[in-house]
């Protein structure tokens, strides 16, 4: 017999939440960008300088996070306070490193960002290993989360908001960048794999079959989640396979024009689109109440065995192999040389 349905949330739950999620990310996006990805200040870095400006903005979203969160809480426990007072701390270090040049400020920064989230998922006490591991791909599935949309975020707001202001060192600003761009590749290709694992386990756990993906109102849900993700993904896979291999073919060739329009103009107005995706993923999240086993009326999923972590296991193998084969650069055939007459 079916079970019950979930209310649906309101639209000030709706908000509360996409803020959460966003006070995470952004401090996350902002310091990985500045202290891992932009070249630094001191070297002559000016994406770098253009995402410290973002700090004031960014902190007010943080404490605006953090005043929906206590006006939600009909209780405020102690492993929830303490989140407070880490986002308190974030956005605190936000404030500060926007006058601050120094890079270990907003790696502090990011670093709060990550516990913040942690702690929500950190069990109080040890129940069983199924709740373990269930506690700890959620806590990794939500670092994939934040540390793909935080990045996104944060430097589409950073190229946007560039492109409007009249930049005469095109040559410097297309070089970082480019390099920007290199490696966030690779930071987004760790979150997605992890969002990859700990998510396939997470759905597998809440739904028991295909039609309760469609049926219930936590699959349909999903269902929409799912699709976004994928859209996200595709736009991964263009960055990836089209516009990092012509921002290298500018490189090499020495086109300073092109690699700016590339790396400093075009890329960036093609991850906004995806960062505006990402918020819409995480618009549909409050909608994930319950589990669609539960409201379908089946079973629970079993529980955590040495057969279902060889499965996991193969999976996160799987994924491994996929996310390293998708980040391979095609090698250009040899071209025989004529010989001379």
């Amino acid at each position: 017999m079916p079970g019950p349905t979930p209310p649906t949330p309101a639209a000030i739950d709706v908000v509360t939440q996409v803020v959460y999620y966003l006070s995470l990310s952004i401090p996350l996006g902002i310091g990985l960008a500045i202290s891992a990805l932009a070249a630094p200040e001191s070297q002559g870095g000016p994406v770098a300088r253009q995402v410290r400006s973002l700090g004031v903005p960014a902190a007010i979203v943080v404490l605006t996070g953090v005043v929906l969160q206590v006006r939600a809480a009909a209780h405020l426990s102690a492993m929830t306070l303490a989140q407070l007072f880490v986002l308190t701390l974030a956005a605190c270090g936000l404030v500060a490193m926007r006058w601050n040049q120094s890079r270990t400020l907003p790696l502090g920064v990011a670093a709060a960002a990550v516990v913040a989230a942690v702690i929500p998922e950190i069990p109080m006490k040890f129940t069983n290993l199924t709740r373990l591991v269930s506690s700890v791909l959620t806590a990794v599935h939500v670092l994939g989360a934040i540390t793909w949309v935080g990045g996104l975020v944060v430097l589409a707001a950073t190229g946007i908001a560039g492109r409007r202001n009249t930049i005469r060192d095109h040559e410097g600003v297309a070089a970082d960048w480019a390099r920007i761009w290199e490696r966030f590749s690779l930071v987004a290709t760790i979150a997605v794999g992890a969002l990859v694992v700990s998510g396939s386990w997470l759905a597998w756990s809440h739904v028991g079959t295909l039609g309760q993906l469609l049926t219930t109102a936590y699959g349909r849900a999903l269902a929409v989640k799912l699709v976004l993700v994928v859209l996200l993904l595709c736009a991964g896979a263009y960055n990836v396979r089209v516009l990092l291999p012509r921002i290298r073919a500018a490189q090499s060739d020495g086109d300073t024009r092109g690699l700016f329009r590339l790396a400093a103009q075009h890329f960036p107005a093609v991850v906004f689109a995806e960062a505006l995706v990402a918020i819409c993923v995480l618009t549909v999240v409050p909608f994930l109440r319950g589990s669609a086993r539960a409201q379908a009326g089946s079973s629970a999923a079993v529980s955590f065995d040495l057969g279902t972590f060889g499965v996991g296991v193969v999976l996160i193998a799987a994924v491994a192999g996929a996310m390293w084969a998708g980040t391979r650069r095609p090698v250009k055939p040899l071209v025989p040389s004529t010989p001379a007459p």
